[in-house]
């Protein structure tokens, strides 16, 4: 049974935040995708147990004993050095929270990549009548983990310097916050609306093109996986919503009309 497919101009930047909410109640209401929704929140609780073991370790032996050998012993020092210690816990799990989200859904991204199948089966009532072919297969898997890698590395390459806008007195902790903010909001958004590029094969200079000609929709579904991914056990429970609601959001922006480029890089695959 085909789910009609909502027509929403790309420019809704309100809406698009509630594609993760709109994808977990997609989730709920199909029970066929429950199947593969399993092996992505079974990916996220090994990821989140390795990012909560290094947190620790870090706030613990690295950022509370430097604090704790930089403050006086005055009372009034003391106060401060408890202040600054959850602040600076606090952006650590921040941080490895929206790092887990990125690299559980880039390991998780074949099964990820199924859930948005099915789901555009459900929405479209057209299931892929393509023939299998084994190497195909594994080249779409490869070209998916290896674009998921590439926004890996550009999460990486922005958030290391970023570290240094901590250093700017009063400012530095917003700054940073703000860069981090609006980097994750386009690099979830970039993954998860990727998955249905990816069956159609787009390359990386493809999918960014289409992420960047409807910036105010990728940027409003990114700031709502952002917001998901910063909260501790649920972050893992939206990695498979997001990934529905990220193929939702692909349909409604690129219309029902078939694009005749993508047919073609399909056929000469």
């Amino acid at each position: 049974m085909s789910e009609e497919v909502s027509n929403e101009s790309s420019g809704k930047f309100l809406s698009s935040p509630f594609y993760v909410l709109r994808g977990a109640i997609f989730l709920w209401k199909h029970k066929t995708l429950w199947k593969y929704a399993i092996a992505p929140i079974l990916i996220g609780i090994l990821v989140l147990a390795v990012s909560l073991g290094l947190s620790y370790y870090l706030i613990y032996y690295y950022v509370g004993g430097w604090l704790h050998s930089s403050f006086g012993t005055a009372w009034y020092w003391q106060i401060l050095f408890y202040v600054v210690v959850v602040l600076a816990g606090l952006l650590v799990l921040v941080v490895s929270f929206l790092l887990l989200t990125i690299i559980a859904a880039a390991i998780a991204g074949p099964f990820n990549d199924m859930i948005s199948e099915k789901t555009e089966e459900l929405v479209t009532g057209k299931a892929s009548n393509a023939p299998f072919s084994f190497n195909q297969m594994i080249k779409d898997i490869s070209r998916g983990i290896w674009h998921s890698l590439r926004i890996l590395g550009l999460y990486l390459g922005v958030l290391i310097p970023s570290l240094l806008l901590l250093l700017i007195p009063g400012i530095g902790f917003g700054l940073f916050g703000f860069v981090i903010g609006l980097l994750s909001s386009y690099l979830l958004a970039f993954e998860y609306l990727g998955y249905p590029m990816d069956r159609r094969r787009y390359t990386f200079k493809e999918k960014r093109a289409f992420v960047h000609s409807r910036m105010r929709s990728a940027l409003g579904f990114g700031f709502g996986n952002f917001l998901w991914a910063s909260i501790p056990i649920v972050n893992i429970m939206m990695i498979p919503a997001a990934a529905v609601g990220g193929t939702l959001l692909f349909l409604n922006l690129r219309g029902s009309a078939a694009d005749h480029s993508e047919q073609s890089r399909t056929e000469n695959s």
